[in-house]
């Protein structure tokens, strides 16, 4: 017996590997509402607190044109869905690895299996919410609000760095690039950091500061 469920779905974004073409909506209450269908083949799958009403839906269609469908609900902080641009050290917070999908939804990251739309892991690495990964060497580097973490694909944390405030940063300066060996940092202040692979300060430059070296160029 089928049911039936009112979810608001506002944004839709895809993304494809040579395997895999995966579309994703989220819910917004400014949006249109639409009637799902849901049954054993398109299944809500409870990720975090069902207090919280936000969810997404899931269409993953393989490469012979097979599709199964899943609502992912309970997911707790705002997100948005993008997978990675052509621009070199652009961020996203969706990704296809092999067999699986990495997203990021609000506190939650979350890895899906593709071939039967279960959990592998789920985590909440950080203290508030988290926005975007990049890749990095065969991790993720993830920009959370609070922390940079270095997380592996079975979701390990390998490190975490923190700074004097927060990871946005309202200048208009770049929060997280991957350099040649290093990673250039930018907080909510424009205080600047440079760290290694392994979460190790090389750089500290405190917004402050280069504010008083700019002061003595220009007595000078």
């Amino acid at each position: 017996m089928e049911l039936t469920k009112d979810i608001f779905f506002e944004h839709e974004t895809s993304i494809t590997d040579d395997n895999w073409k995966v579309d994703l909506s989220y819910e917004s209450s400014n949006a249109k509402n639409k009637k799902i269908e849901l049954s054993k083949n398109n299944p809500i799958i409870q990720i975090a607190n069902e207090d919280f009403y936000s969810a997404i839906r899931i269409d993953v269609t393989n490469n012979n044109g097979s599709t199964k469908s899943c609502i992912l609900s309970g997911i707790d902080g705002a997100f948005i869905l993008y997978p990675k641009s052509a621009k070199e050290n652009e961020g996203q917070s969706i990704i296809i690895k092999d067999d699986t999908i990495i997203l990021s939804l609000g506190f939650t990251l979350i890895c899906m299996n593709l071939n039967n739309l279960s959990i592998n892991w789920k985590i909440r690495p950080d203290m508030a919410e988290i926005f975007e990964f990049y890749d990095l060497e065969k991790d993720l580097l993830l920009r959370g609000e609070i922390g940079i973490h270095r997380i592996d694909l079975n979701g390990n944390i390998k490190w975490t760095f923190s700074a004097r405030d927060i990871w946005v940063n309202t200048e208009g300066k770049k929060e997280v690039k991957i350099e040649n060996n290093a990673i250039r940092l930018f907080d909510w202040e424009s205080n600047e950091y440079l760290i290694d692979f392994n979460g190790k300060i090389i750089e500290d430059k405190p917004f402050g500061m280069r504010k008083e070296t700019q002061k003595k160029w220009w007595k000078w």
